[in-house]
């Protein structure tokens, strides 16, 4: 008797172990419209939480909120193939930066969806329990002479429930020995 409690003690640690290891784990939502630099805003995100196992939610949103989303994907060709082709890029940007980050631990998941994206990223912050908004400052369009793409600056805008950290353009990663304490990081209220 003592035995199987013994067993069943351990397992239960286990099991506790495991729920509060993913309870604590960082949820990290990276919107991406497949440009170069939404990808190095979700690479620079893998290396700033390179020292802690993250859940990277990598999302795109089909039905965007600028009247151009051309470059990437060919909006011409239907909605069906709209969402064919964004799951398969949503698929390679996934295989990338696992190639590109596997020795850090973090877990990847990809959304697909076709509502407006500030929509999108406001219902999956509070289904999943986002801690972080990870964007690259330039999107597909690349707008010369703007700091900060539409996307980018919609979202900084409109989601109040999580901070927003916009990775500008061709910033590349530096690692630094500075921490921050939740007093240190600026929250919009």
């Amino acid at each position: 008797m003592t035995d199987k409690y013994h067993i069943i003690s351990n397992e239960l640690s286990i099991i506790l172990c495991y729920n509060f290891k993913v309870n604590i784990m960082k949820r990290i939502l990276v919107p991406t419209d497949f440009s170069d630099n939404a990808y190095s805003a979700l690479y620079y995100a893998t290396r700033l939480f390179k020292n802690e196992a993250c859940q990277f939610y990598i999302l795109n949103a089909g039905d965007v909120e600028i009247p151009l989303f051309t470059g990437i994907i060919d909006t011409s060709i239907g909605d069906e193939q709209i969402r064919k082709e964004s799951k398969e890029k949503l698929e390679e940007t996934f295989h990338s930066i696992v190639r590109d980050s596997e020795d850090f631990g973090h877990v990847f998941e990809t959304i697909c969806t076709a509502k407006k994206l500030h929509e999108v990223i406001e219902e999956t912050v509070k289904q999943r329990k986002i801690d972080l908004i990870v964007m690259g400052t330039k999107g597909a369009t690349g707008a010369k002479g703007f700091f900060m793409g539409s996307n980018t600056s919609n979202i900084i805008q409109k989601i109040k429930c999580c901070p927003v950290l916009a990775v500008p353009h061709e910033f590349n990663f530096e690692n630094t020995e500075t921490t921050f304490s939740e007093e240190d990081v600026i929250t919009k209220k």
